[in-house]
């Protein structure tokens, strides 16, 4: 039985291998399936496990991509590779209904433009828009509901195949949400990219204003699910209460140096926890003083201006750039729920890309 090309694409731009399958090439249909997740999600792994190598993330990302492409081929030669002469010669006689639907996915309006709606396809383009602007889950509907009038508006419908069409747009519309909602829950429960605002890490990370300037990095938020902060590691948190006192809003970036329970004080421009000087040469400059005088604003006298004791839940997190760093010395320590994850690499610029630590 002929099988239509343009519509094997388009089950594989949904989830590659979908139109393999369909054209009777089942096993290499699972097997690239099968790929394509194993690939995935080792990919989010190396780039978000501490443990991973985010270099190879990336790459494994790029050959995800490359995956993609080849199988829309691929499932296009495998539909043609058994139509007959007569079929072949029919699909080439009129505009191809699976064509233009493939196209509306690639964007908004282009596949009504091939089949000649000129005033839809820019109608499709315009919708698509204002939608977008309602709400994001919107927009996979929407881009379904195109897709499915670009087949209904071609000239042609092969009769074999015709109820694809609201098969495929269904599919469509559960992709979009299911990509929507794969960002949302890896955003909010696994990993998210952040950039450094300012100096206060330097020279571990570098922060400017502009975030084209600054490292742009990935905040691990799994692996403090599993187990508690540790010394050294460097936190992304929530402004704390006395935080928002001073009308701080943005999220602030430091390193965890005091644990709960433990007494903390500053001597000799060096941190000391339960009476032991904390070795902090692998991150700080030898110039670099932990003192008081960074602190002439926020709550006074400054949070380690004498010893103190860390409360239950609670952490010290200070910037390794402690000439100029506004931090836990001045107004306190970190409640644990406002610690958002731990930043576990950088992925930009380029040059410095890597694990931080």
């Amino acid at each position: 039985m002929s099988k239509e090309p343009w519509l094997a694409v388009n089950l594989s731009q949904i989830f590659p291998g979908l139109g393999q399958i369909y054209s009777g090439k089942k096993l290499q249909g699972y097997f690239l399936i099968f790929i394509y997740i194993a690939l995935f999600i080792t990919a989010i792994w190396l780039i978000v496990s501490a443990k991973g190598n985010i270099i190879i993330g990336f790459g494994l990302l790029v050959t995800l991509w490359f995956v993609w492409l080849w199988n829309l081929f691929d499932a296009y030669s495998a539909a043609k590779s058994n139509n007959t002469p007569e079929f072949e010669e029919l699909r080439r006689q009129s505009k191809d209904p699976w064509l233009a639907m493939f196209l509306s996915q690639l964007f908004f309006g282009i596949g009504h433009l091939y089949i000649g709606k000129w005033l839809f396809g820019i109608f499709a383009v315009i919708l698509i828009i204002v939608f977008s602007g309602i709400s994001e889950f919107l927009s996979p509907i929407i881009d379904a509901v195109i897709s499915y009038l670009a087949y209904v508006f071609s000239p042609v419908h092969r009769q074999r195949s015709k109820n694809w069409a609201l098969i495929i747009a269904i599919l469509i519309a559960m992709s979009g949400l299911l990509s929507i909602g794969t960002a949302f829950v890896t955003r909010t429960y696994l990993a998210e990219a952040r950039w450094t605002p300012s100096g206060a890490m330097e020279p571990t990370l570098h922060g400017s204003p502009n975030q084209w300037e600054a490292d742009k990095i990935v905040v691990d938020k799994l692996s403090y699910r599993f187990q508690d902060p540790e010394r050294g590691d460097i936190v992304v948190f929530y402004p704390t209460e006395a935080l928002q006192k001073e009308q701080y809003n943005d999220a602030f970036i430091k390193r965890i140096v005091g644990l709960p329970g433990e007494k903390v004080e500053l001597k000799n421009g060096q941190v000391y926890i339960n009476n032991k000087p904390l070795p902090e040469n692998k991150y700080l400059s030898s110039n670099q003083k932990t003192v008081i005088d960074v602190c002439p604003s926020g709550i006074q006298p400054p949070y380690l201006a004498k010893p103190v004791t860390i409360p239950p839940a609670s952490y010290l997190a200070l910037g390794d750039n402690r000439n100029n760093s506004y931090d836990g010395r001045c107004w306190g320590v970190v409640p644990r729920e406002l610690i958002i994850g731990k930043v576990s690499k950088r992925f930009f610029p380029v040059s410095r890309i890597g694990n931080v630590e």
